[in-house]
């Protein structure tokens, strides 16, 4: 018992801390600021993961990721958790903005520390098949929809529409106005349904992200040649990255650098990025995401080569640490303060729509695995890249699916994926909705 650890945590300790959290949750002397949000989804969502990881088999499908997940808000739903912990996460996760605090540390180093041809060849190849992933996904999800009876256009509109809006906010509200608006329904309960689908489907992406996980590291080749990259690799031509010693000492400037010393660095540079982002999103229009102007000046510095090699290795580093310590945190704010297990369970009632935006999510997977394979990506992060990222819950959903799949190296592609991959999805919808209600 001594010797066994969490994430290098005597697990004594870590198991005295996780009592202690779960007793002050339970008698409610848990602070609702950032502090008690830190105590309690990073502690609970540290143990929910290492609980699952020990699981043999399971582990190697996302089991931790999972748990992280689903458990925390099964014992809100349960009565064991009170539900001031749901409060205290959705004010954590949403009104202390913590996302513009974790998704900017993730984003910028993904970018920064990629090797730049892969960048550029990346890049200018994502954007065809993940608009084509859109339309072909929407339209045989209709298919389908039409053939099991449920209706082409209905399933077209009410379930593959939002599920690749990437969220609610930004695809089911604004949807649910679109649709009310030419149709004459109520707008309300247009967002019921709508929000549903999206609930689904973002349980069901982390789910399928574990799964392609798990296949690609038992055989990169398991159904075909190119199947699963490996090591990062996102294009089936790149060549393995050859680094000389001139290059090691180049990247690590200072070999006596303390690991602080590149967090630090990579920090600094993340807040700098972050505000000059904002500053351009508010004077720019076109009313983009500041997100989206992070991915362009993380591009830009790293295709001019503005910055020095150590500086792109010490954000690597940031993003690594904010990945690893981070998301476990992230993951019980998303089961505490997002998930409504009463909303999930109330879809068994209706086996019909829960079937049917099940079978949207798998037709998206498997349309943009095969779609970004014909661009030459390995069929895994093509998957992963246009299928799960349509498919997720937008920002937070991008966090869960890439930790389940444990290529968190791919949140610029998800962000690309949220941002202007939803933009399209509604615009092709408005103009859908227009013509057949």
């Amino acid at each position: 018992m001594k010797r066994l650890e969490v994430n290098g945590i005597p697990f004594p300790v870590f198991a005295f801390v996780f009592v202690i959290v779960v007793v002050g949750t339970i008698l409610g002397v848990i602070p609702d600021n950032l502090g008690g949000g830190f105590a309690l989804c990073l502690i609970l969502g540290m143990g929910m993961m290492w609980i699952g990881d020990q699981v043999p088999v399971l582990s190697d499908y996302g089991l931790g990721t999972i748990l992280a997940v689903i458990v925390p808000a099964v014992l809100v739903y349960a009565g064991i958790l009170p539900e001031s912990a749901s409060e205290i996460a959705d004010n954590f996760f949403s009104g202390y903005d913590f996302t513009s605090f974790l998704v900017p540390g993730l984003l910028v180093g993904s970018i920064l520390a990629m090797d730049k041809k892969v960048l550029v060849n990346a890049g200018a190849r994502f954007i065809i098949p993940m608009i084509l992933t859109i339309l072909f996904a929407t339209l045989i999800s209709g298919l389908v929809g039409a053939l099991m009876g449920y209706g082409m256009t209905r399933t077209m509109l009410y379930i593959a529409g939002p599920i690749l809006g990437s969220g609610v906010s930004a695809s089911a509200v604004p949807l649910s106005e679109i649709y009310a608006g030419y149709s004459g329904e109520n707008p309300a309960d247009i967002l019921t349904v709508l929000t549903s689908s999206v609930m689904v489907a973002n349980v069901l992406t982390i789910l399928i992200g574990s799964i392609l996980a798990a296949l690609g590291r038992k055989n990169p080749n398991m159904f075909f040649k190119g199947f699963a990259g490996s090591n990062g690799r996102l294009l089936r031509s790149e060549e393995k990255i050859k680094i000389t010693e001139e290059q090691k000492k180049e990247v690590v400037k200072d070999p006596d650098a303390t690991s602080y010393s590149l967090l630090r660095t990579g920090f600094v540079l993340t807040c700098g990025i972050f505000i000059a982002s904002k500053i351009i999103a508010k004077y720019m229009p076109g009313g983009l995401h500041f997100y989206l102007y992070m991915i362009i000046i993380a591009v830009i510095l790293k295709l001019t080569d503005v910055l020095p090699p150590f500086v792109c290795e010490a954000s690597g580093k940031w993003t690594s640490f904010m990945s690893k310590i981070m998301t476990p945190c992230a993951l019980c704010a998303i089961s505490l303060g997002v998930l409504d297990i009463g909303e999930l369970t109330g879809l068994f009632e209706n086996p019909s729509f829960l079937i049917f935006s099940i079978l949207c999510v798998l037709i998206t997977t498997v349309v943009s695995g095969f779609l970004c394979y014909a661009f030459g990506f390995y069929f895994i992060e093509g998957a992963i890249m246009a299928g799960l990222g349509l498919a997720d819950m937008g920002g937070t959903g991008d966090v869960a699916v890439l930790s389940a799949a444990k290529r968190m190296e791919l949140l610029p592609f998800l962000t690309i994926c949220s941002r202007i991959g939803g933009a399209i999805n509604m615009v092709w919808l408005t103009f859908l909705a227009s013509m057949v209600l």
